[in-house]
């Protein structure tokens, strides 16, 4: 008798504790099913007045881009330290070329699309040599006969531009953009002056 009694309780306290088990699983289960669902809704009813208000909010972008102070392809990062100003850097690469840019951006308050301005500094350098620098109509202009027969050289260039950029200001898919530009290159050890453009996309987190 005494052994069918604590059988018993042993199996009472079993099922409770199953249970107890069981409801904790779906209480978490619940709790973080509308943690995502609130989180989602956040997402879908981000809305942003300005491109300035979603720079000062996201401060980081990163990004590709073609053309312009970083060569053929490039990728960038843009910090913004304040909302209207950020600064960027990036690397990219080309035929026969490598490339690194640091510049200051200046961005003037506007919706969906908005403009801006930048300065910086551009390198672009070969180390191993070759051939392909024929293929960059820039760098076929700047560089001296002596580095087009090595194939190896280091150019740099002082940069501006001035371009307007697409912002996603909400939604599910705010901080996401894409901008085109104007850009100048004034090769630093000739004072020459390179117009070309540049494309390219961000995305701010």
């Amino acid at each position: 008798m005494m052994k069918f009694k604590i059988s018993a309780a042993i199996l009472v306290a079993f099922a409770v504790v199953n249970a107890q088990a069981e409801t904790m699983s779906s209480k978490t289960f619940d709790i973080e099913e509308e943690y995502s669902q609130n989180l989602r809704e956040e997402r879908l009813s981000s809305i942003y007045p300005t491109n300035l208000k979603m720079r000062e909010s996201r401060k980081v972008g990163a990004g590709i881009s073609v053309g312009g102070a970083l060569g053929a392809i490039g990728a960038n990062l843009e910090f913004n330290f304040e909302d209207a100003d950020g600064a960027i850097a990036g690397f990219g690469t080309g035929p026969g070329y490598n490339s690194v840019t640091l510049a200051w951006k200046h961005s003037f308050e506007g919706d969906y699309i908005s403009p801006y301005t930048s300065v910086g500094y551009s390198r672009w350098y070969n180390s191993y040599g070759g051939g392909g620098y024929k293929d960059s109509s820039i760098l076929d202009r700047v560089l001296t006969k002596a580095e087009k027969k090595s194939g190896q050289f280091g150019t740099d260039f002082l940069t501006g531009a001035i371009g307007l950029q697409y912002n996603q200001l909400s939604g599910e898919f705010a901080g996401i953009s894409a901008y085109a530009e104007l850009v100048g290159l004034i090769e630093v050890k000739r004072s020459e002056f390179l117009p070309t453009g540049t494309v390219g996309a961000l995305y701010y987190f």
